[in-house]
């Protein structure tokens, strides 16, 4: 039992411990989406999200969304061009880097009413779609398809949507980034 906590320990000395982060509790469900690592302003192709440590703040841009813990940054908010975003809010302390033209947050309660909105047979479910319904049946005890009910403010302080773009309107596809308990806890190809 000692060794398992010097381990835990080293892990929180070291990197970061999942779920340290908005020190809310332990993600329900984790991914290695932004595993890889690169320096600040890496030209990342569009839909990938890296970390990116030892970033200042003042050097991210301007703050342009805030939503569940997580602060987003645009490098040009003046631009419709492609270009660098980042995240910050992790438990690790590291940012997020990604590329788009448009980003936009989302929570989970117009989430769920979007989704539920349809009928089980309209849904398609992307990789976010199915981490969410994973977070929500472990988190506010409900099933697959169900709103997540009394705790869906709760939720909604651990857990939003950020939305990438590839241009700055006429997207035919987009990609989704759930962030979750100091984690990216997936992230998925959306279609209209």
């Amino acid at each position: 039992m000692m060794k398992s906590f010097l381990a835990a320990l080293g892990c929180c000395a070291l990197v970061g411990c999942a779920g340290a982060g908005l020190g809310t509790g332990t993600p329900l469900v984790t991914s290695d989406v932004d595993a890889l690592a690169v320096g600040p302003g890496a030209a990342l192709p569009f839909g990938e999200i890296a970390t990116t440590c030892g970033i200042a703040t003042a050097d991210m841009g301007m703050p342009v969304a805030a939503a569940s813990g997580y602060t987003v940054y645009d490098t040009a908010p003046t631009s419709t061009a492609v270009r660098t975003h980042y995240i910050d809010g992790f438990s690790d302390g590291c940012a997020r880097q990604f590329t788009a033209a448009l980003v936009l947050t989302g929570d989970v309660s117009t989430h769920e009413g979007v989704r539920y909105a349809r009928t089980p047979a309209q849904q398609r479910y992307s990789e976010t779609d199915t981490a969410y319904e994973a977070i929500k049946r472990a988190f506010c005890g409900v099933g697959t398809g169900e709103p997540c009910g009394s705790r869906i403010d709760a939720l909604s302080r651990r857990t939003v949507f950020v939305t990438a773009y590839p241009q700055f309107s006429g997207s035919n596809s987009w990609k989704e980034f759930l962030l979750h308990e100091g984690t990216v806890a997936a992230s998925g190809t959306e279609t209209p």
